[in-house]
């Protein structure tokens, strides 16, 4: 027996109000009046605890998986493992067949036992990429070769889960492109993440958090998780080389937490610098400080194949002129908006285009307004997410 729900799935979700993917999708499908059930885990990736599964709405599932301390590690690899086999038992024993189901990969064992699935039952499968895995883990590790053949397997699964999608969205054209080389009937479909401003603005009215901002100090902020994908010696070394080059009033704080933290604090201490961590925030804090920042930073190890992060999007709905060293389509948008400036691999770059910005107050000002054009006209989500709607809707 078929209904018309729409089952989404990701592994990684945090918070109703949080700007990620699998939020946008629920709450816009929603919004539709269309009916839906959003599976995800019972551990938030993001704070490395339990989800307290009382606040959020019943057609939210949670399947149990143990949690993990690192983001690189077997622990991590396992909470995956037991996620897909729990996702196949609840698809299996479900008593209606949904009208299609709609899986963000990775992790690609959910988008393999969703694919599978859909193809017994003779259900749509729609797949959306967000990020390449295994390759994007590869680059992180030191010992790549090993990885490399480790890994095979995930990667063939991979690339089947991308074959068998009936519709295939990704989150940047690159990752189209990719993922499309292997599905020969449907063409892959980029979609950018979207933002909201209403609703950025909404959440940082909420906002508990009390922040003091000296008087003619600048911020420059480095958002979300500090995770070792980022590259955050770059951005101590180059906010070091802009305050020893002219001694501005700066200051560079994290919105965020992670692994990386005691070797910010230790650089700090060493350098005497003023460097703050927030620690882990809830989302409408986390909006609050961004809001009160002058420059944000958008820094990815250089090798890191990453085509659009959220991090980016959040900068840009709270409106930051942003130094970028990713290539590609953020490159791009920063280019063509004039929404920052793109800079090199390297701290003497990073220190060049903060000094540059921060020297003068009216391209900072036009950057601003950039920024808040591009969120409201060019990446809004009702826009980017029209057409992806539509299809899953059908």
């Amino acid at each position: 027996m078929e209904n018309k729900k729409i089952i989404i799935i990701s592994l990684f979700f945090y918070e109703v109000s949080d700007n990620i993917r699998i939020s946008t999708v629920y709450n816009l499908l929603k919004e539709r009046n269309a009916e839906v059930e959003l599976i995800t885990t019972d551990f938030n990736h993001r704070t490395k605890k339990k989800h307290d599964t009382g606040l959020h709405p019943k057609d939210i599932t949670f399947l149990k998986v143990p949690g993990y301390k690192k983001n690189l590690s077997i622990g991590r690899l396992f909470s995956h493992f037991v996620f897909a086999l729990r996702l196949s038992s609840y698809l299996r024993n479900l008593t209606s067949k949904p009208s299609k189901i709609y899986c963000i990969v990775p992790t690609v064992s959910s988008g393999w036992v969703c694919s599978r699935y859909c193809r017994k039952k003779n259900i749509p499968f729609a797949a959306d990429v967000i990020d390449l895995w295994p390759e994007s883990l590869i680059v992180l590790s030191r010992k790549k070769k090993l990885l490399q053949f480790l890994t095979f397997p995930m990667k063939w699964m991979a690339q089947k889960v991308y074959k068998a999608a009936d519709l295939l969205y990704a989150g940047s054209a690159d990752y189209a492109k990719y993922a499309g080389g292997f599905n020969k009937k449907t063409i892959a479909m980029p979609v950018y993440l979207g933002t909201d401003v209403s609703r950025f603005r909404s959440l940082v009215s909420s906002a508990k958090a009390e922040i003091h901002k000296p008087e003619g100090q600048k911020w420059i902020c480095f958002g979300g998780m500090l995770g070792n994908s980022y590259d955050i010696d770059i951005i101590l070394s180059g906010f070091e080389k802009l305050v020893r080059k002219e001694s501005p009033d700066v200051k560079l704080i994290f919105i965020g937490d992670g692994q990386e933290r005691n070797r910010i604090m230790s650089f700090k201490e060493q350098k005497g610098l003023d460097i703050e961590i927030t620690g882990f925030l809830p989302y409408a804090d986390y909006l609050k400080y961004l809001n009160h920042a002058d420059i944000a930073i958008n820094s990815f190890k250089e090798g890191t194949r990453v085509a659009y992060s959220y991090k980016f999007n959040d900068y840009v709905t709270a409106g930051i002129p942003i130094v970028n060293n990713v290539k590609g389509e953020m490159a791009e948008l920063v280019e063509q908006y004039n929404l920052g400036r793109n800079f090199r691999h390297n701290a003497d770059s990073l220190a060049d285009k903060l000094y540059e910005m921060l020297s003068s107050p009216d391209l900072l000002s036009e950057m601003k307004k950039n920024a808040t054009f591009v969120a409201t006209s060019v990446l809004d989500k009702k826009v980017v997410y029209k057409e992806m709607l539509d299809h899953l809707m059908k």
